[in-house]
Parts: structure tokens; sequence; C-alpha cells
């Protein structure tokens, strides 16, 4: 998500030094990335190659009883027929385009380099420490989820060689694999047994809180109307908590900081998606993406709200709706400087997340005033006018 000329203008008048730390972060989570990312590849390629059929079957069962999924349960014969297509195409290039596509999403941006910041600014937590964490917890799980989500919405990569059956199959093992290797590099984090105790009881509680929330999130997506309450409690559950889990495990003995980073994370992680949810509005001309009704999402809970009270003008539906979904997104960030104000003031990466939420509030205000401006309202509306009428 690049900057804009015109909020670097803003950010001179915040702060020199916060602006010197979202540089150093940023840079240092992309190069963190790029780092991992063969990794990765590598990791999940050795597993494939070392395992057998039945072990890999176990991997798969022990991921469904964790998340509780049996729609991503990989049997014996599809195991198999993988390792057929993995061993006629070359796992050199399956595992990497799967990576790549599992890899696509913006979470991976807004996480690496606050994740950073926190930990690098609590201290004392150790740098091998820090790259296990933050690889274990902050990246492997996450996108494992991702890749759930990609397989239970049927949202799979289109591979020009690979059939479409074996390559749901190669993302439901993916996203095993991955959760497989997270916990690994979890396990291998170097601190007291308290601390690794309390690591895992967070992890865990985070793991069956996502999980039951992503299930939500799949059963409602068939659902002409989603409550706010209900959404409310997905947002929290699913997107939230995935962002919460990461912050509230870090590695430190600063319980009372880590705290507030797993507080303000949350909230971050809310209103980021509320900024995703306008950008489905709009659309992406660099990426050809359409625009897109976001469902569910506040958005379409606020308009079939309002034709349900009575408004048939489509465009006033829309227009007060953004509002609404603007508000809401305002609340979560109110919520996030509220615990970003708890931080000491001697933090020293303070600055930091001082800029980035700045900047990325302005993210969420120029997306509402985008949507406003009415260019992608005939694209919207058709999807919209199928589910209101």
């Amino acid at each position: 998500m690049p900057i804009k000329k015109r909020h670097i203008v803003r950010l001179l008048f915040k702060t020199r030094r916060g602006l010197l730390q979202a540089k150093k972060y940023n840079k240092k989570a992309k190069e963190f990335w790029k780092n991992k990312e063969p990794q990765m590849i590598e990791e999940i390629t050795r597993i494939l190659e070392k395992s057998s059929d039945k072990d890999l079957v176990k991997i798969s069962r022990d991921f469904v009883e964790r998340t509780n999924f049996p729609e991503l349960t990989c049997k014996l014969e599809e195991i198999r027929e993988f390792k057929r297509i993995l061993k006629h195409f070359g796992s050199d290039i399956v595992i990497p385009d799967f990576v790549r596509y599992g890899t696509r999403t913006g979470f991976l941006t807004v996480v690496i380099a606050p994740a950073l910041a926190a930990a690098e600014g609590l201290g004392d937590v150790d740098e091998k420490n820090i790259e296990e964490w933050l690889y274990g917890i902050g990246i492997c799980l996450p996108v494992s989820a991702d890749v759930c989500d990609s397989v239970l919405d049927e949202e799979v990569l289109k591979h020009t060689l690979i059939p479409h059956k074996t390559w749901i199959i190669c993302h439901k093992l993916g996203a095993a694999l991955i959760f497989h290797i997270g916990l690994k590099h979890v396990r291998e984090i170097k601190t007291t047994k308290k601390i690794q105790d309390k690591i895992m009881k967070r992890l865990n509680k985070g793991i069956k809180k996502v999980s039951e929330k992503q299930r939500m999130d799949f059963r409602v997506k068939n659902m002409r109307y989603v409550p706010l309450s209900l959404l409310e409690e997905i947002y929290d559950g699913k997107i939230c908590e995935i962002e919460s889990t990461v912050f509230a495990t870090i590695p430190s003995q600063r319980t009372d900081i880590v705290k507030m980073f797993e507080q303000g994370a949350h909230f971050f992680a809310g209103e980021l998606q509320i900024a995703d949810d306008f950008e489905d509005l709009l659309g992406d001309v660099n990426i050809n993406k359409l625009p897109e009704l976001p469902n569910p999402s506040f958005f379409l809970t606020y308009c079939i709200d309002s034709w349900k009270d009575g408004e048939r003008d489509v465009k006033k539906i829309m227009i007060e709706a953004a509002k609404k979904t603007l508000e809401k997104g305002d609340e979560y960030h109110g919520k996030v400087i509220e615990a970003l104000n708890k931080l000491p003031k001697k933090f020293k990466t303070k600055p930091f997340f001082e800029v980035t939420l700045w900047y990325y509030n302005r993210v969420l205000n120029d997306r509402f005033k985008q949507f406003l401006k009415g260019k992608t309202y005939p694209d919207v509306r058709p999807q919209l006018l199928k589910i209101l009428k």
C-alpha cells in the first residue's frame, strides 16, 4: 500500500522521528518476508518429500481436529493424487505458485512491520526469538487461515497446468502443512517455561476462537442478511483475533505492555478490514479487480437495514451505508488510539505507531471519499439490487 505524496507532506508535519522509524521497520518487514518466503517454500517441499502418504494424512487430520473444518480433510487417495501431479510438474513449479497465492493478501504487509517495532521496542526479546515467533505465529498461522478461506470460498488459484480438483487438494494440504510448520517454530522459541506456557495458552485460545468464527463466517456467506450483532462477533472473533493473537504472544517478560499491544492490534485489524471493504467497493485497476460488494460486511448490512426501513433510492442507501461504515471504522480507530496512549511516553518505537496509525486512518477516510464520488456505483448497484429485491 504505497504512501501518496499528499500523505507524505502531512506526515512531515507529524513527527520526523516517526517517519524515520516507519521507513526503517517497513524496510525490515520487506527484508523479513523476502527471507521467509523461500524458507516457507523449502519447508513445505521438504515435508512433502520426506513424509509418507500416511504421515501427510495424519498432519491433515491433526489440523482438521484443531480447526474443526472436516471440509479440509485430505484422504489417502487425495494425497496420492497430489503427489502424482507434483511429480509430473515438479515441486519447483507447484509449491512456489501455491505460496505466492497463499500470501497475496495485504495482511502480511500490515503485521510484520508493527510486530517488529513492538518486539524491538520492548527491548527484552532475543533476535532469534523474534524471528521464530513472527514467522511461526505472525506469518504461518494467518496464511494458513487465509488458505482455508480460499478453499471454503472456492477461490483457489486457477492454475494453467494443474487440474482444478488437484489444486484444491494442494490448498487443503498446504493449509495443514503451513499450520504444522508454524507450530514447529513456536516450539523453538527459547524462553522461560512460564513465558512459553503463556504463549501456548494464548495461542491455543486464539486458534480456537478464530476457527469458531471462521466457521460462522463460512455459514453466513449464504445468508441474505447478517445482523450487526452477528457481524460484529465475526469481525471480533476472526479478523481481529488473528492479529491480537500475534501481538499477545510476543515472547517478552513485559506482559503489561504486551497486553496493550494485544488490545491495540485487535482494533487495528478491525479498522483495516473496514478499509478493505471500501477497497472491494472501489476495485483495483492495477490488478484488473472489478468493484464488488463485500459480503458479509457492515456496508451490506447497513444497506439492507435502509431497504427494510422503506428507502428505495439505491444511491442514497449506498451513501448512508458508506457513512455508517466509516463511523464503524473510526470507532475501531478511536479504540486503537486509546491502547496506544497507554504505552509509556518513552517507549522507543511509539513514534512508529503514531505515524502508522495516522496513515492507515487516512487510507480509510480516503477510500470512503473516493467511493462517495460515485464512479463505482454502477458496478455495485446491480449486485446490491439482487440482494435487496
